[in-house]
């Protein structure tokens, strides 16, 4: 599954060249839906290593990361 990002799919509609490449009914089925994906910074030293990424990882954290509800020092 993919991420549909709405402003890049409109304007690639609306570019014939384009367009032409775009399944509109398949791709109308599926705007709306999606993923999260999560990549991490990792630093390598000669003890281990450090995960230097401050994100949340529950659906429910995400989505309140998202629309700023959450206090993001809870991350830590």
């Amino acid at each position: 599954m993919g991420v549909f990002m709405d402003p890049l799919l409109d304007e690639a509609l609306a570019n014939p060249e384009m367009a032409k490449f775009i399944n509109k009914d398949q791709l109308d089925r599926l705007r709306g839906t999606g993923e999260v994906r999560i990549e991490d910074d990792v630093l390598i030293t000669e003890d281990g290593c450090v995960n230097g990424t401050r994100v949340p990882r529950t659906v429910q954290k995400i989505e309140d990361w998202i629309v700023r509800v959450d206090d993001d020092s809870k991350y830590d």
